[in-house]
């Protein structure tokens, strides 16, 4: 895995260190979003990989899920869930 590639986060995991709780593999590649809620186009950021885990480390325990697929954490103590992403 290329740890240079660009992903998209919003400013709240990169400039507020929001903790990074779900995690979407898709076509367009990785997107890594905190709890926030009412996320708006204006919020996205375009960052390496590098500066994710960097950031967060814990997401490396999911960079094994495949295309289509998706991982949430409920909190800190909680283990990774997985699961084919509903882009409905």
């Amino acid at each position: 895995m290329d740890i240079k590639q660009a992903v998209i986060t919003t400013k709240y995991v990169i400039e507020n260190n929001s903790r990074v709780v779900y995690v979407c593999h898709d076509a367009d590649g990785w997107q890594f979003f905190g709890a926030e809620r009412d996320i708006v186009e204006s919020d996205s950021r375009i960052v390496s990989l590098e500066r994710i885990i960097s950031a967060n480390p814990h997401v490396k325990d999911v960079l094994w899920i495949s295309e289509n697929m998706e991982a949430w954490i409920n909190n800190e103590k909680d283990e990774w869930q997985t699961g084919v992403a509903n882009y409905e």
